[in-house]
């Protein structure tokens, strides 16, 4: 189903069965009905489906497009899972042990975790590799202005396509792709959380 949050209220007010334009489409409806205005949204935040911001343009013509930092976080972490599945193997104890430790941002490890991070990534380079892939990029939303952020996620694109690690280059493509609506975070500062929390219960 297509959950639509009013982000601000942190509230629920329109659910759609299916996740598509057409669901984007149901719920322009609904607004005009109960009196709201479609040419008065200035921004929404999803996640990267072509459906979806489709159906955001044909509706919400005003409207700013963000992609949530959220789905963009996933998209590389599932990356950095296919480079250790190829590398280590579907059975590799390692990567059973190995797998909560890369869950966690380089700056919250402990010094332990330092350590086994780097024994890790000495053992099995690509996984090394694309973990700092992965921390580079998380580090995009640390920026302070869109300027700044969009040198540094174009240096992370550009890593990410020299790398010859062909998950990791395809989420390259797929940045590329929606680069212009990830740096729209960093002016309008506008996540999915409240919706994601909710789709967590």
């Amino acid at each position: 189903m297509t959950v639509v949050t009013d982000a601000k209220a942190r509230r629920v007010i329109d659910v759609e069965d299916g996740r598509g334009a057409a669901q984007v489409v149901q719920f322009s409806q609904v607004l005009e009905q109960k009196g709201g205005d479609c040419a008065k949204i200035t921004q929404t935040a999803s996640d990267m489906s072509g459906a979806y911001l489709s159906g955001i343009d044909e509706c919400f013509p005003n409207a700013v497009k963000v992609v949530d930092k959220f789905h963009v976080s996933k998209l590389m972490r599932d990356a950095m899972d296919k480079v250790c599945r190829k590398e280590q193997g579907k059975l590799s104890k390692q990567l059973k042990s190995g797998k909560k430790l890369l869950m966690i941002p380089e700056g919250r490890m402990s010094c332990e975790q330092k350590e086994k991070m780097t024994a890790l990534c000495k053992q099995y380079p690509d996984t090394g590799r694309a973990f700092r892939m992965v921390q580079a990029l998380d580090s995009v939303y640390s920026c302070s202005t869109a300027q700044e952020a969009e040198g540094a996620i174009d240096r992370s694109i550009d890593w990410l396509k020299r790398s010859r690690l062909e998950p990791m280059k395809a989420v390259a493509n797929t940045l590329s792709t929606h680069r212009q609506n990830i740096l729209h975070y960093f002016v309008q500062r506008l996540t999915n959380a409240v919706a994601e929390g909710i789709n967590s219960l």
